[in-house]
């Protein structure tokens, strides 16, 4: 079964770099559902929404305590131990 995996992982193409703001996205939409916390200026924060409004190349996010949205490439993730 692991011969399998490898095949599957080899011949998969490259992601692209909208995959890659894709990936991105659903990182913050769980980070959303599951309560954690992001990295935003060095600091630890909770998201307090998100939307897509039509015709926007991305998502808007807004982070509690924080004034205005805030772009999702802003945004980094904690490693969870």
């Amino acid at each position: 079964m692991s011969g399998l995996r490898q095949t599957q992982a080899e011949t998969a193409p490259p992601k692209t770099a909208q995959d890659l703001a894709d990936d991105h996205e659903m990182r913050i939409v769980r980070a959303k559902q599951l309560c954690r916390r992001v990295v935003y200026k060095d600091l630890l924060q909770f998201i307090g929404g998100f939307c897509h409004h039509d015709g926007d190349a991305e998502m808007v996010v807004h982070l509690k305590g924080i004034t205005g949205p805030v772009r999702p490439c802003e945004i980094t993730f904690q490693e969870q131990v």
